[in-house]
């Protein structure tokens, strides 16, 4: 997961525009409390990476930006589709198939606030747009075939900082933290740490950690989970 603009490819000498993207693969599990369809009751939810991959559809996640000495834009973008089926208890319908879209973008500005040979530190601010589809079929029996929709989306002001630390030549360590301030979320907060090697001027790569924390409710939706 490349940070926020800042890629450490993208940080050679020179006055210009310096430009970076990166697709990602987060490997990510999701634990919490979720109430995302109408008439269904909230749910405690504990899903291991290899269920998500068994079920996965498709997986889009990538980050990217542009630079410009302190100053820097960037974006980042995730999206997942998840579908399972399975046979329903009792008699009243067949089967039941769930599909559920998930996606949240982020973009915004940086400044580099310490900007040093060893390390360099930067302040970020920004938009986070979360969109959520949920899409349920019971396949009829007794009773007639029924389909449930529901699709809340939501936006958070984001704020956060970002850093990286030389530890050899072409080694480097790489974290950041951001929070939502005052958005439609109750909480929602994210946490990465990686180390990342440089291969050249153009490539470079970074493996690590990443937790995001979510709290969000209206009436009867909520979606109150941690993903790691």
């Amino acid at each position: 997961l490349a940070g926020c603009g800042d890629l450490a490819a993208a940080d050679a000498q020179g006055d210009g525009w310096k430009f970076n993207f990166t697709p990602y693969v987060w490997g990510t599990s999701l634990k919490g409390s979720v109430a995302s369809l109408p008439g269904v009751p909230p749910a405690d939810i504990d899903v291991s990476l290899s269920d998500i991959l068994s079920n996965l559809d498709i997986g889009l996640m990538g980050v990217g930006g542009a630079r410009k000495g302190r100053f820097a834009l960037f974006g980042d973008l995730f999206y997942s589709r998840i579908t399972s089926d399975s046979d329903t208890l009792g008699r009243l319908f067949s089967e039941a198939d769930y599909q559920q879209t998930l996606t949240f973008a982020s973009a915004g500005v940086s400044w580099r606030v310490l900007d040093e040979d060893a390390y360099h530190i930067s302040a970020l601010a920004g938009l986070r747009y979360y969109r959520l589809d949920n899409k349920l079929k019971l396949a009829g029996a007794a009773l007639p075939t029924t389909k449930i929709d529901h699709t809340e989306d939501w936006l958070d002001p984001v704020i956060g900082l970002q850093a990286r630390f030389r530890l050899a030549t072409n080694w480097y360590a790489s974290a950041r933290v951001t929070t939502a301030i005052a958005g439609d979320s109750d909480t929602a907060y994210g946490l990465f740490g990686g180390i990342g090697y440089v291969f050249n001027k153009s490539i470079s790569t970074v493996v690590g950690y990443r937790y995001m924390k979510l709290d969000y409710e209206n009436g009867d939706f909520l979606f109150d989970v941690e993903m790691t």
